[in-house]
């Protein structure tokens, strides 16, 4: 039976050692999640278009990916596309 590795953990700062000098300018660990400034501009004006599928399917559509060299931003773009057309 194999052992478990134990896990060390790292000792809390204080708040005065986590405080960040003034100086510094902010990144992406010190800034809220919800800030607007870390929106991709790539992504303005986008909404996600998503779906739950069976593992199969996903295995499916990764091997699509990799086997055409594009991504999954383009294999589904492509897909929509063909959608739109055969529906009108």
């Amino acid at each position: 039976m194999a052992t478990r590795a134990k896990i060390q953990l790292k000792p809390r700062l204080t708040p005065e050692e986590a405080a960040i000098p003034p100086s510094l300018p902010p990144t992406s660990e010190t800034q809220p999640v919800n800030a607007k400034s870390s929106k991709r501009p790539d992504r303005a004006g986008k909404k996600i278009i998503a779906g739950h599928f069976p593992k199969a399917t996903w295995v499916h559509f990764r091997n699509l990916c990799t086997k055409h060299e594009k991504t999954a931003q383009q294999l589904l773009e492509e897909a929509l596309t063909d959608l739109f057309a055969k529906y009108g």
